[in-house]
């Protein structure tokens, strides 16, 4: 029993070591084990319907995928293609309309109220203030746009990945027959379904949030008048269920618009609206991943928090994940005592 504990324990160790540092890496392998196995009970119920081999099934079905994904992002791309060309034509309108009135009504307001800012001292300040940030943001751009051959490449490490795992993977589970014990493999099949069921209750939670979110936007918009308020309250929720975006990608500077234009109400409106849903998200995701997955939510609030510190944004999906996990081995412990 204590060999069978010090082996876990290293286990663990190796799994955090890799999780920190080399999950970039393995990351395109391990997102296209996770999508074969959620695609399995799918290809399970084909084959029994149209008697076809599993692997040309699994093919099929990633083919069709991919299909309308290419579609998808082909028509994201030319959209953002034409948008970026009209934003760039018309920054010189936005300039002399929006952002000079605004620069000249806000020195007004900083000339009567506060005068000691209009110091040459203070000007200079604001000025290298002001350059800095510019440089950092671009640094932070062009950090960015170098980065985009390593995601291409992690992206078709996936895509191939996925076709090579479906292809294996009734050979692979047969040499691992062969080689592990029946218990390693019942082990290895209950973390397999821990995993699976703690990514779908994250899942579910994420469309409940987006749901709550999509009324708190519509509701919000249609008290602005805003046009299309359904449509514009929709495309926010959706990415607001993103980790690495959420609601402020839009939200932010649709409020900076709003104040280059004068419209000072509606962007005190704007902000109020991107706060309520932050502490709403807050509040409510720890509860609802509660209820689903029975676990406290002081320990899952802990648990999302020691994950963002060691792990950044992806910890937010491991967290859920790895305390399921702890919790289906706690259970399982107390089956077998």
């Amino acid at each position: 029993m204590k060999r069978t504990k010090v082996i876990g324990l290293i286990c663990v160790v190796i799994y955090c070591f890799v999780l920190k540092y080399m999950f970039h890496v393995i990351f395109p392998f391990a997102f296209a084990v996770v999508c074969y196995f959620v695609m399995k009970p799918l290809i399970d119920r084909l084959e029994k319907c149209f008697h076809i081999q599993r692997s040309a099934i699994g093919v099929s079905l990633l083919l069709v995928i991919y299909l309308i994904l290419a579609i998808l992002l082909g028509c994201l791309f030319t959209y953002g293609v034409f948008f970026t060309i009209h934003f760039f034509e018309k920054i010189p309108m936005y300039y002399e309309d929006m952002l000079l009135p605004f620069l000249e009504q806000l020195t007004i307001w900083v000339q009567q109220h506060f005068p000691i800012l209009m110091n040459e001292d203070y000007l200079l300040a604001l000025q290298n203030f002001l350059g800095q940030s510019l440089l950092n943001v671009a640094g932070s751009f062009s950090t960015v746009i170098t980065q985009i051959p390593i995601y291409l490449f992690s992206f078709f490490l996936f895509v191939i990945s996925t076709f090579f795992f479906m292809l294996d993977y009734e050979e692979m589970k047969g040499n691992l027959l062969s080689i592990c014990s029946q218990h390693v493999m019942n082990s290895f099949v209950r973390i397999k379904n821990k995993c699976l069921k703690s990514l779908w209750v994250y899942v579910k939670c994420q469309l409940i949030l987006m749901s709550i979110c999509f009324f708190i936007l519509l509701i919000g918009f249609a008290v602005m008048r805003m046009s299309h308020p359904l449509l514009y309250a929709f495309v926010t929720a959706l990415l607001d269920s993103l980790p690495f975006i959420g609601v402020g990608i839009v939200l932010i500077p649709l409020c900076i618009v709003y104040l280059l234009q004068g419209a000072y109400l509606k962007a005190f409106y704007i902000f109020l609206i991107y706060l309520i849903i932050n502490v709403v998200r807050s509040l409510l995701e720890p509860h609802i991943m509660n209820k689903q997955m029975k676990i406290p939510s002081f320990l899952l609030l802990l648990s999302m928090m020691v994950h963002l510190y060691f792990f950044g944004m992806i910890g937010v999906i491991l967290s859920p994940i790895h305390m399921s996990l702890i919790y289906g081995f706690l259970d399982i412990q107390n089956e077998n005592k």
